[in-house]
C-alpha cells in the first residue's frame, strides 16, 4: 500500500464505523421495546445512589454540554490519539499531522521539538500512544506484493530517537494494537488476546499472559495495566507479574452492555476506559460517559450518549482526558476536537421529547438522531426498539412485539416516529395509525431529489403514509447467458442445474445450508405469497418446489470442509460476499442484494473485470424491483407532528444521506451520485481457507461503468418486491424441513397456512 491511499483510509473509517457497528446501550424493557437507561443527574452522587429515573429526574438541572474546537491544521484520522503530558501540555497525534503539542487545552498546536517523521512512506499506522513523558509508539502496518500485511512497532523516546520492533510472536501471532506508559513501558495485544511487554532494548516482544479475548484498549493507573474487553476490565500488576482481583460491577456492566460490541478495527475505539483520580474509572461508551468507583456498587452516568457526540455512531473514539478543572475532552474521527463543561443551569433532560421506535436496533436511525439532536439541542431523542443489533430476543416473538405496538398507537402513548423496517406498513396506514407524508413526498419529488419510482413505493390514493430512507437492488451477476435466461425461479432452478453438471465441485449458488438457501431466494419472491390478506398456497409451493431443486444442485458439490467453514451461516449473503467468493472458483451464479457501493458493487466490479460477468434485476415470480429500507412514518396520534416530520425530512435529505454509508442505497440522488466520488484509492480485501488452502480476494471501488449501471437499474427497478416478514419466518420455518428431507411441500405448505392464519385474519 502506498501512501497514495492513506485518503483511502480515512473515508473507509465511516464506513466501517458502519459495517461493524454495535454500541454499547444500557438497555430496560418497556413498552413495545428497548431504550437507553433514562439520566441520573450530572452532578456527583453518593455511593449506593441509583441511576433509575425517577419522576422529578425530568425537571432535574445540570447536564454536561459539547463544545467543539478546531483540531490541528492538516490533522487526519489515521492513527489518532491524545494524552496530557506530566507537564500539563496536551500531546495529540496522527500519521500525518505528526505529534503536537497544546498549551492551552487544544486551543493552540505547536510542532513538538523532539519529533522528526517516524512514519514510514508505505503502509498505514493502525494505532498510536503517547506516554506522559511525551514518548510515541504506533503500530504500522505495510501490505506486500503477496498481499500478506507486516506489522511492526515503531517508537519515538523522549528525545525524539527512532526505535522499532517486528510485531510477531514466535507463533506467527501479530501485535495490532500497542499503548505506552512511558519510553521504557510500552505494551501490545494480539488478535487473539496476548498481551505483550514491548523489549526495545532487545528488538523483541515478551508475552505477559493470554487473555480470552484481544482488549479493546488498555490504561495505566500506577504499576495497574487495565484490559478493557468484552467481558470486563482485566487487571493485571507489573510490578507482581499477576492478575488482580476483577471489580464486579464493572465486569457485569461490560458484559451487559459491551459484549459482542467492541473489537473495532477501523482505527478507533468502541469503549475507553481512563482511570481518574484515586480509585475512579470513568468508562465511555456509545451510551455515554460513567464515573465508577472501584469495587463500588455504582455506575453513575455523567454523560448521557443518545444526545451528545459519545451516541455518534459516526464518531469513533479515539482518546479521552479528564482535566484539573472537572471537564472532559474526547477526540473522535471526526474534524474537532470535543469539550464537555458542566452547567447547572442546564436541563439534565431536554423538556421536549421525541421517540422513534423500529423492530430491530437500526444503525440509521442512530446516525440521524446523533445528526438531529446536534440541530436540535432542546429535544430529547428517545429510541427504543424491541431486538438488539443481530440478536433476537427469544422471550419476545415479532407477533407480540406487533401486538404491542399497535396498542401502543391506537391508545396515543406510542413513538413519534416509526421504521417499518420488519413490519407491514400496509396494516398501519390502513387502521388509520400513521400521518399523512404526501407533501413532504411531493415536495422532494417536484425537486427531483429523490429516485421517485422508490421514494413513491408507498403512494396510494388516500395519500403517503411511508417514505424509505434507502433500498436495496436484489441483482443477479453471472455469465451473460446465464443471467439472460433466468427469468423466474423455475428458470433460475433450470440454471442452477446446468451449471452443476458443469461444475461438479462446491456450491454454485453460494448457499451451504437449508436456511441460507431459503432466506436468499425469497427476497425477491416473498413479494407474491399473498393474495391481498389470503395466503396464496400456490405461490409458496412454487416456491418450495423450486427451492428444493436449487438446494439440492447446490449440496450435491458442497464439501465437508466448505460446510466446516460456512455451513452455520444465519443470514442471506449480500452481493458483495458472494462476489468475493469466485475467488476460490466458486459461484457460478449470484442471486443476491446490493446496498452499498464500495463494498457490493466494489466486488461486484471486480469480477466484471477478470471473469467478464454481467449484472441484472433478479426477476421474481412478480417481476424485477427494488426493496425498501428505511421506511419512515409519522404516528397519526403523536403530538410532536412538527419535530417527527422534520426528523423524516434530515433523513431524506442530501446532508444525513451522504453521511449514512452504511445502510442501503441513499433514496436521494445527490447522495447517490457522491458514492462514486472518491479521494484517493482504496483496496479492501477478506481471506478464508479451506481444507489447507488459503483463499485471497481484494478489491477498490468499483469503475464508473459499473456505477452508471447501478444508477440505471435503479430508476428502472419498477416494484417493490418486500414480502411479509410473519409470512417470511413461517415459510422458513417449515421450508428448512422440506429441504431437508423431514417433511413434504405439501404439509409445510399446511402447517404455513395454520400458522399465519390468526395473524393474516387480523
Amino acid at each position: 500500500m502506498d501512501r497514495k491511499k492513506r485518503n483511502g483510509w480515512k473515508r473507509l473509517t465511516a464506513l466501517l464505523l458502519c459495517i461493524l457497528y454495535g454500541s454499547a446501550i444500557i438497555l430496560s424493557t418497556t413498552g413495545c421495546g428497548r431504550t437507553a437507561a433514562e439520566i441520573p443527574s450530572a452532578e456527583g452522587t453518593e455511593e449506593g445512589s441509583s441511576t433509575e429515573e425517577t419522576e422529578s429526574s425530568v425537571a432535574a438541572m445540570g447536564r454536561y454540554m459539547e463544545s467543539t474546537t478546531p483540531l490541528p491544521d492538516g490533522a487526519d484520522s489515521e492513527g489518532r490519539t491524545m494524552t496530557m503530558l506530566s507537564d500539563n501540555r496536551l500531546a495529540y497525534f496522527d500519521a500525518a499531522a505528526g505529534l503536537l503539542l497544546s498549551e492551552d487545552e487544544g486551543k493552540g498546536w505547536s510542532p513538538a521539538e523532539t519529533y522528526s517523521n517516524i512514519v514510514p512512506q508505505d503502509g498505514f499506522v493502525n494505532n498510536s500512544s503517547i506516554a506522559p513523558d511525551g514518548s510515541l509508539i504506533l503500530c504500522h502496518v505495510q501490505s506486500l506484493e503477496n498481499q500478506e500485511l507486516v506489522y511492526n512497532i515503531i517508537g519515538m523516546d523522549t528525545a525524539g530517537n527512532k526505535r522499532e520492533v517486528l510485531g510477531q510472536l514466535e507463533d506467527g501471532d501479530y501485535i495490532n494494537k500497542v499503548f505506552a506508559k512511558s519510553e521504557t513501558e510500552c505494551f501490545g495485544s494480539t488478535v487473539s488476546g496476548k498481551i505483550c511487554s514491548i523489549d526495545w532494548e532487545n528488538g523483541k516482544v515478551n508475552l505477559l499472559f493470554t487473555l480470552s479475548e484481544q482488549p479493546e484498549m488498555m490504561a495505566f493507573a500506577g504499576t495497574q495495566l487495565l484490559c478493557l474487553g468484552n467481558s470486563g476490565v482485566a487487571i493485571y500488576d507489573t510490578e507482581q507479574g499477576s492478575m488482580l482481583e476483577r471489580d464486579t460491577v464493572l465486569d457485569d456492566y461490560c458484559k451487559n452492555n459491551l459484549k459482542g460490541r467492541l473489537n473495532n478495527t477501523s482505527g478507533s475505539y468502541g469503549g475507553i476506559v481512563l482511570p481518574g483520580e484515586e480509585d475512579t474509572l470513568y468508562i465511555a461508551d456509545s451510551s455515554g460517559l460513567y464515573r465508577h468507583v472501584r469495587n463500588g456498587n455504582v455506575m453513575e452516568q455523567l454523560v448521557e450518549g443518545s444526545f451528545s457526540s459519545f451516541g455518534d455512531p459516526m464518531l469513533g473514539m479515539c482518546a479521552m482526558v479528564r482535566l484539573e478543572s472537572g471537564e472532559f475532552l474526547l477526540l473522535t474521527t471526526g474534524e474537532d476536537l470535543i469539550r464537555f463543561t458542566y452547567d447547572p443551569n442546564e436541563p439534565t433532560v431536554p423538556e421536549k421529547q421525541l421517540k422513534i421506535y423500529s423492530l430491530e436496533e437500526n444503525f440509521s436511525i442512530k446516525q440521524a438522531m446523533a445528526l438531529f439532536q446536534k440541530q436540535n439541542p432542546d429535544v430529547y431523542v428517545k429510541y427504543e426498539y424491541t431486538y438488539a443489533f443481530l440478536e433476537k430476543d427469544s422471550s419476545m416473538t415479532v407477533t407480540d412485539a406487533l401486538k404491542n405496538l399497535n396498542v401502543e398507537l391506537l391508545s396515543g402513548t406510542g413513538p413519534d416516529v416509526i421504521l417499518l423496517d420488519g413490519m407491514d406498513a400496509s396494516v398501519y396506514s390502513g387502521k388509520g395509525m400513521l400521518a399523512d407524508l404526501s407533501p413532504v413526498l411531493k415536495e422532494l419529488v417536484d425537486q427531483q431529489a429523490v429516485f421517485e419510482n422508490i421514494a413513491s413505493a408507498y403512494k396510494q390514493e388516500n395519500g403517503t403514509f411511508v417514505i424509505p430512507a434507502s433500498f436495496s437492488l436484489p441483482l443477479l451477476f453471472g455469465r451473460q447467458e446465464d443471467v439472460e435466461a433466468v427469468k423466474d425461479m423455475d428458470s433460475l432452478a433450470a440454471v442452477v442445474e446446468k451449471l452443476r453438471q458443469e461444475n461438479p465441485e462446491s456450491s454454485i449458488t453460494g448457499a451451504f445450508s437449508a436456511r441460507q438457501e431459503l432466506l436468499q431466494l425469497m427476497e425477491v419472491n416473498s413479494v407474491g405469497w399473498l393474495d391481498g390478506k389470503e395466503l396464496d398456497t400456490q405461490a409458496v409451493s412454487n416456491f418450495l418446489n423450486q427451492a428444493l431443486r436449487i438446494y439440492k444442485a447446490d449440496m450435491q458439490g458442497v464439501s465437508k470442509e466448505e460446510l466446516e467453514v460456512w455451513g452455520e451461516t444465519e443470514r442471506a449473503w449480500n452481493l458483495g460476499s458472494l462476489a468475493s467468493l469466485t475467488a476460490g472458483d466458486m459461484i457460478k451464479i449470484m442471486a443476491g442484494t446490493a446496498s452499498n457501493m464500495l463494498m457490493d458493487m466494489g466486488a461486484v466490479s471486480k469480477v466484471v473485470d477478470e471473469q467478464g460477468y454481467v449484472f441484472d434485476l433478479w426477476p421474481g415470480e412478480e417481476g424485477t424491483g427494488y426493496l425498501p429500507m428505511d421506511k419512515l412514518a409519522v404516528s397519526a396520534s403523536s403530538t410532536q407532528q412538527e419535530q417527527a416530520v422534520n426528523f423524516v425530512k434530515l433523513m431524506l435529505g442530501e446532508e444525513y444521506q451522504k453521511m449514512n454509508t452504511g445502510s442501503g442505497f441513499p433514496v436521494n440522488r445527490a447522495a447517490f451520485d457522491s458514492q462514486d466520488e472518491t479521494d484517493g484509492e482504496m483496496s479492501m480485501g477478506t481471506g478464508w481457507k479451506v481444507g489447507g488452502k488459503d483463499m485471497q480476494f481484494s478489491y477498490g471501488y468499483p469503475t464508473e461503468a459499473v456505477a452508471t449501471r447501478v444508477k440505471e437499474l435503479a430508476q428502472n427497478a419498477e416494484i417493490s418486491l418486500e414480502g411479509n416478514v410473519v409470512l417470511e419466518e413461517a415459510v422458513v420455518e417449515f421450508g428448512v424441513q422440506v429441504l431437508t428431507g423431514s417433511m413434504s411441500v405439501e404439509q409445510a405448505v399446511k402447517e404455513i397456512q395454520q400458522k399465519t392464519a390468526i395473524y393474516l385474519s387480523e
